[in-house]
């Protein structure tokens, strides 16, 4: 139900193009990616065929179950963890690529803190985490009309029902304004070094890992 959905407005194979020319990577065979969030392996199945290695993260157990089900080969370099932001325990080396995509916004600001932290643990010094979720970068004083004007949009691209998932997102979730995100990277020790977003929601940032913080600041 969920891939249904999603695929009314999203191609999955595009996206993953994009964001590889977002953030400008470079010998994708020789890194190491964990995906946070990994869903139904919207992202992971992609990576599989192109990165070393993929560690494919989510806390829905039936999630995972789905990703696997798509899966027609062996893919020895695709492994599955049934953990969350604040739960995935990564074993060996740090990654080169952190991965989350429509999933941070599952957690309320104080735990997208510490999720921040965790994920400075798990990358390399210079890796890169890129973020792909709805992040508010409008003026907080024009919310209504822009929020009205984005539910609308999703109504004739994918109907009434989305129409009701997106209106639970605004008021049930945890999505939250561009220059607080920031303010977390920052203090989780990244850099944002690209922002974009086309609709003032839909947001993706590339951030890259700058300081080392201390194991127990992190736990």
């Amino acid at each position: 139900m969920y891939d249904d959905q999603h695929q009314k407005f999203r191609d999955y194979k595009k996206e993953f193009k994009e964001m590889l020319e977002f953030l400008e990577l470079q010998n994708a065979e020789d890194k190491t990616v964990v995906d946070l969030g990994c869903g139904t392996g919207a992202t992971s199945l992609y990576a599989a065929d192109l990165f070393k290695a993929v560690y494919a993260v989510d806390v829905s157990d039936v999630m995972i179950e789905r990703a696997k089900r798509k899966i027609e080969r062996d893919v020895p370099n695709l492994k599955f963890a049934n953990a969350g932001f604040l739960s995935y325990e990564h074993e060996g080396e740090p990654v080169d690529l952190v991965i989350t995509k429509a999933a941070f916004h599952h957690l309320p600001d104080f735990w997208k803190q510490i999720a921040l932290l965790r994920i400075n643990r798990i990358l390399k010094m210079g890796g890169l985490l890129y973020i792909h979720d709805v992040v508010f970068q409008f003026d907080p004083r024009a919310y209504l009309g822009k929020i009205n004007s984005w539910i609308s949009g999703f109504e004739k691209v994918a109907g009434e029902e989305f129409k009701t998932e997106v209106e639970t997102h605004i008021r049930d979730e945890y999505s939250t304004f561009g220059w607080i995100l920031k303010g977390m990277l920052e203090k989780a020790g990244f850099a944002v070094e690209k922002c974009r977003s086309a609709d003032d929601f839909v947001s993706e940032y590339a951030c890259r890992k700058v300081n080392e913080l201390n194991r127990g600041e992190t736990a």
